[in-house]
């Protein structure tokens, strides 16, 4: 009997458990391992920016000048060190990183009196790099964003030329100075990074570097002693004097971490580079409009010969300074092969503005005038732009994408001037030495740029709705054609000299966005562009062959308020 009972309870058990075996269990899954920034890591960047290049004047006060803009394209690579400990948000590093750059930039400088012979100073830059220690704070679900702050020790390969201007200093060395160097200074930077995988991250990176002071010497010069007369001229020596030149720059970039799987992403999807796995919104557009407010500057540097390598040496230089209205539409479309298309097209006018036209003629038959700077007080024209690019996707994972472009920018920019003030050479007698109204038109001048663009792409959301998109793009090559127009030149052939060329240039470009709904958002952002076309010649009023180089170097930078709607995963 008891023998049957315990039978019974064993196939009583068994039974239990052949039940239960039909019973669907929840399954548990283990918590994923933390993920941390710690390692070493390795990675590339474009960007741009700007900065001064400042030169001293020994002999006082400058009535004009003496800073040089400095708009940058750069390209290059880094690799660092992060350390965070498990559970902490604070991750500490050491970072290293090298650019190529490309730089050229001038103005005037010594242009103390009107009766000095001022110089044309020239600064290009080759390499900058810099040595930092990073701290940072992870944020975000499972701390996959950085934000961090940075500090160091940077330098600067650069060099620097400042000629004597006006023909009869022209072909002489000692009116002209170069100094190259290599400096050391200080940087200070701060930037976000978003992990898109576990091996990939991509960075926005704002940095500041001060190069510190060097000393050179001033070449030789030349001072009227007696105002209008070109029999008075006398040289002069050279003084010391120095140059400190400071850097703000953009960097878009990605980094790679060696030893993680560069092909999978955070849930074990495709996410290697150039890799064939579909994109993961499927198609997806957005269309919008955007409104820019957005300063400018144009300068044009007429030379003495045709000879390139001589075109530091100038007789004349018009500079323009420009505030810009414009509306533009733009989209972009992405596909599930992960190609991109997008741009923008837009329009608008330049609302207020002023000139300086400066000459440099100390032995001229008519005029005789040392350095001759002339303030036209009104400036009004129009803009038009347009660009389009087509990308790839390189990295992809959910709220976060990588890619790289190609495309082509179009900018045209009218100007006219009005009115005219002397505000260099002293006394009367000279040009505009009796200022005249700002309702006569003087000088008007026209520019079309035609530029190939090369660049990278980033898009992260950082917060539920909150959007960060930036462009990092380097023009290669530039191409433009120009026509100045001198209404007041009647000793002249003809008023119009035409100018065509080449060059480069960089575009940067971030905005902010915020989605109202699902499909409707708003947005800020910046841009800033710059070219500088150093490969140029003019045929001077009505020549029908080449008379002058003219180094042409334009800028457009501002602020725009957009709004966009989107259309998602169109099947």
């Amino acid at each position: 009997m008891r023998y049957v009972v315990a039978v019974g309870v064993l196939m009583a058990l068994n039974g239990t458990d052949a039940f239960s075996a039909d019973i669907v269990r929840p399954v548990v899954k283990a918590p994923p391992l933390p993920w941390t920034w710690n390692g070493f890591y390795i990675g590339g960047h474009f960007g741009g920016g700007s900065g001064i290049t400042h030169v001293g004047d020994p002999y006082g006060p400058s009535i004009y000048g003496d800073d040089i803009r400095t708009p940058k394209a750069l390209i290059g690579g880094q690799l660092g060190y992060n350390w965070q400990q498990a559970g902490s948000p604070w991750v500490f590093g050491l970072e290293a990183d090298v650019s190529a750059v490309d730089v050229d930039g001038t103005n005037t400088c010594l242009a103390y009196s009107g009766l000095f012979v001022s110089a044309n100073c020239r600064i290009r830059q080759d390499v900058m790099g810099t040595i930092t220690g990073r701290v940072g704070q992870a944020f975000g679900p499972a701390g996959h964003s950085l934000a961090y702050v940075k500090g160091g020790a940077a330098f600067l390969s650069s060099r620097f030329s400042m000629t004597t201007n006006a023909l009869d200093f022209f072909g002489r060395p000692e009116a002209s100075v170069d100094a190259n160097a290599v400096q050391w200074g200080w940087t200070i930077g701060l930037g976000v990074e978003h992990a898109l995988a576990p091996a990939w991250s991509m960075k926005l990176e704002y940095d500041y570097a001060n190069f510190g002071n060097r000393d050179i010497a001033t070449p030789l010069g030349g001072l009227q002693t007696a105002p209008l007369d070109p029999a008075s001229l006398v040289e002069t020596a050279g003084l010391p004097t120095g140059v400190r030149q400071d850097s703000h720059v953009v960097k878009l970039g990605v980094n790679y971490r060696p030893g993680v799987d560069a092909s999978r992403g955070w849930d074990n999807r495709p996410a290697a580079l150039l890799t064939a796995a579909p994109s993961m919104s499927g198609w997806s557009a957005e269309v919008g409009a955007r409104y820019w407010y957005s300063s400018g500057r144009y300068q044009n540097d007429l030379g003495m010969s045709t000879d390139q390598p001589l075109q530091n040496a100038l007789i004349s230089r018009l500079t323009y300074e420009t505030t810009g209205h414009s509306g533009e539409v733009f989209g972009r479309l992405d596909s599930p092969a992960r190609v991109f298309l997008k741009g923008f097209a837009g329009g608008g006018g330049l609302t207020s503005g002023h000139m300086n036209d400066e000459d440099w003629l100390p032995t001229y038959r008519n005029t005789a005038m040392a350095y001759s700077n002339t303030d036209q007080g009104r400036v009004e024209g129009t803009i038009a732009y347009a660009t389009l690019d087509v990308g790839y996707t390189l990295l992809e994972t959910p709220g976060a994408k990588f890619g790289a472009f190609a495309g082509y920018n179009f900018y045209r920019d009218r100007k006219d001037s009005y009115g005219c003030v002397q505000i260099a050479y002293p006394g009367g007698g000279v040009i505009c030495a009796v200022p005249s109204p700002t309702t006569g038109i003087t000088i008007s001048q026209s520019e079309d740029w035609h530029s190939l663009r090369i660049g990278v792409n980033g898009i992260v959301t950082i917060a539920p709705g909150l959007k960060l998109t930036a462009d990092a793009a380097y023009l290669p090559y530039v191409s433009v054609s120009g026509l100045d127009t001198h209404y007041l030149r009647s000793d002249e052939p003809s008023p119009y000299s035409p100018a065509n060329g080449t060059g480069r240039g960089m575009q940067l470009e971030a905005v902010l966005t915020y989605d109202v709904t699902e499909r409707f958002s708003v947005g800020v952002g910046g841009r800033f562009w710059s070219m500088w076309a150093t490969d140029v010649f003019t045929r001077g009023f009505g020549s029908p062959f080449p008379t002058s180089t003219l180094p042409i170097r334009a800028e457009r930078f501002g602020t725009f308020l957009q709004t966009s709607y989107k259309f998602d995963a169109v099947n």
